[in-house]
């Protein structure tokens, strides 16, 4: 994984990662992170992905990970929602133009939201999107949280952390799952995740979003579901609908089925959809992570034309074998931007890394 900065349409500068040591890459996958959290959680997937042909980038969204920094967790400034989705078109066309490939846009949890804003304004230049632990959230609760958001806002400042907010999401999430006695157990079935993600002073457990991103993003949820911007999706983008069945977020499965719904309805006639059983939030981090990742990498496959003779899946438990078969390729020299902390990234799939 290595990292670098990028300044973005509007001169800020965005932290971003990459994993492109990938011989003869087949495409480009850019990954929108979510809420309370950062890219290097990603890394695992990501290596994963290179060990089948993908090259993959991500950055850190605005209020988020070294996009911020430690001091400013959660702070931004003005409309956070739409510069972000502006963030990713320009990664985007970054990518693009270093590598020469088409990509694959998958955001999860708060990265779907970006992405299902992003694909009405910028769908025809992608060859498909993947939206993880997402819905349909044109409903009531947003609205009463945006209102909230707002008061707040008004009244304490846009800096000020929105601990109600975080409450009634973050903490209404856990309910379902008090028995188990496991702070952000929504998470995931495996302990250890939450535990990780508990630790990460760069999540969510650690710090909460300021009152200004929250007043940002519920007005961006009421933007995308305008009739306007669902018909400015391409009609022939190929889209994936991933969740599991017991994530809160989705309703357990009724928001997701309704986003998945509402794509059919407007004639997107190229969209998949799948729920996994008793999974949570995080599939990426669920006990059939295996499950999910071949499931993901079988549409990104289709969406690339990668015909299966060609795309010989590597198991996700199998790092030995994934790594004699995987060679490693000097990246691109010109690079445009700062590397601040490259790394090597080893062609194994590795065991996931404790969290900071």
């Amino acid at each position: 994984m290595k990292e670098f900065k990028l300044k973005s349409f509007d001169g800020t500068e965005i932290a971003c990662y990459l994993w492109d040591e990938v011989k003869k890459p087949i495409g480009i996958v850019q990954i929108a992170h979510g809420m309370g959290e950062h890219c290097p959680r990603y890394d695992h997937f990501a290596t994963y992905l290179n060990n089948n042909g993908y090259i993959v980038i991500a950055d850190d969204h605005r209020g988020h990970g070294k996009t911020c920094g430690y001091d400013n967790r959660g702070i931004v400034e003005g409309d956070s929602f739409g510069d972000t989705i502006s963030d990713m078109i320009h990664l985007t066309a970054y990518a693009k133009e270093k590598y020469k490939l088409p990509l694959l846009l998958l955001g999860h949890s708060y990265g779907s939201f970006l992405s299902q804003g992003y694909i009405q304004k910028n769908g025809a230049n992608i060859a498909g999107v993947v939206l993880s632990g997402s819905a349909y959230m044109n409903i009531p609760l947003t609205k009463i949280g945006k209102a909230i958001a707002m008061i707040q806002a008004y009244l304490f400042g846009n800096d000020k952390p929105a601990k109600l907010i975080g409450k009634m999401s973050f903490g209404a999430y856990d309910k379902p799952f008090a028995a188990e006695k496991q702070a952000f157990a929504w998470l995931s079935r495996d302990p250890e995740v939450s535990k990780k993600y508990i630790a990460d002073p760069f999540c969510g457990a650690r710090f909460a979003m300021s009152l200004g991103f929250q007043v940002s993003f519920f007005k961006g949820l009421g933007k995308i579901y305008t009739l306007d911007g669902l018909n400015a999706i391409p009609k022939t983008l190929p889209v994936l609908i991933v969740s599991g069945d017991k994530d809160p977020v989705g309703a357990d499965g009724k928001l997701v089925t309704r986003l998945y719904e509402e794509y059919k309805t407007l004639g997107l006639a190229k969209t998949e959809f799948k729920l996994y059983p008793e999974a949570r939030h995080e599939i990426l981090n669920e006990t059939n992570k295996e499950e999910v990742y071949s499931d993901i990498l079988s549409f990104i496959n289709k969406v690339f034309d990668v015909k299966p003779v060609e795309a010989v899946e590597k198991k996700v438990d199998k790092p030995a074998k994934a790594a004699k078969e995987q060679k490693v390729e000097e990246a691109p020299k010109e690079v445009e931007v700062e590397v601040v902390a490259p790394q090597a990234v080893e062609a194994e799939i590795p065991e996931e890394k404790a969290a900071e």
